[in-house]
């Protein structure tokens, strides 16, 4: 069950173009975490009363660890910004539903697009430790070379990090779902990015007959599954319904939703 704390900032730093690195420090969050999952971080500001949801990038269960990496996009976020390293921010969660990794799959395929690619982070180490033996193929996209991040994390657990940049200023030009093998040798996929990059995803998983399991970026605002704010539209009894993104997601089967 999610809770909230006062978690003190250990770092906070910008990493790229409008981009930051928080790590914080919250023992009983990060004990119960996993890949997928998010964060409602307030900004302490009255005027902004709800919180802003946040991925979470990478969990360090024995030290206490929660990492986040994030954008300014507005108000909130900018305050966020501007927290320093032994200061406090209130924090709501783990909240939604993380990624479930079965291992039964082998060969795997991990894809991120822009903000999408940090969650992915800690999904790739789950992988590795619970399955060691695993063969990980990691594409990541993102704008441009400024936008680039967390490459060399990601080659902790794959020992060829795809990186594909929309205008081809630095790695593969195109978009990651571009830079897939058009015969897939994978088991199963694994994806978080904006919807039109998951919808090709999902497209490309079925044309393979693999099983696909998407992260989806809905905007939220009470984060727990009240306003409704972050419906997206699935499968259901023959018909189609509106599920939560922040309650019944944010990670769906990718048959399971509605892309049209």
């Amino acid at each position: 069950m999610s809770e909230i704390t006062h978690a003190v900032v250990i770092e906070n730093k910008q990493i790229a173009q409008d981009t930051f690195d928080l790590r914080i420090h919250s023992p009983a969050q990060a004990a119960k975490a996993k890949a997928g999952q998010f964060l409602g971080i307030y900004t302490g500001n009255p005027a902004m009363l709800l919180p802003r949801p946040l991925s979470i990038c990478e969990i360090d269960k024995p030290n206490g660890i929660l990492r986040v990496i994030y954008r300014i996009v507005g108000g909130g976020t900018k305050e966020i910004a501007e927290v320093a390293a032994g200061e406090k921010l209130r924090i709501l969660g783990p909240l939604g539903n993380g990624y479930d990794i079965d291992t039964n799959y082998r060969d795997i395929a991990i894809v991120g697009g822009g903000l999408g690619v940090p969650p992915l982070l800690q999904l790739a180490s789950s992988i590795r430790k619970i399955k060691p033996s695993a063969n990980i193929a990691i594409y990541l996209g993102f704008r441009d070379k400024s936008q680039v991040i967390l490459e060399e994390e990601f080659s902790r657990y794959d020992d060829k990090v795809t990186v594909c940049t929309d205008d081809g200023s630095y790695g593969v030009q195109g978009n990651a779902i571009a830079a897939l093998p058009q015969k897939p040798v994978f088991d199963a996929v694994y994806g978080c990015g904006p919807k039109p990059m998951l919808a090709a995803l999902a497209k490309y998983a079925e044309a393979a007959g693999l099983p696909c399991f998407v992260s989806v970026e809905e905007h939220m605002a009470c984060c727990v599954g009240t306003c409704l704010a972050c419906a997206v539209k699935a499968y259901q009894d023959g018909g189609t319904v509106n599920k939560r993104a922040c309650y019944d997601g944010p990670v769906f089967n990718a048959k399971e939703l509605v892309w049209e």
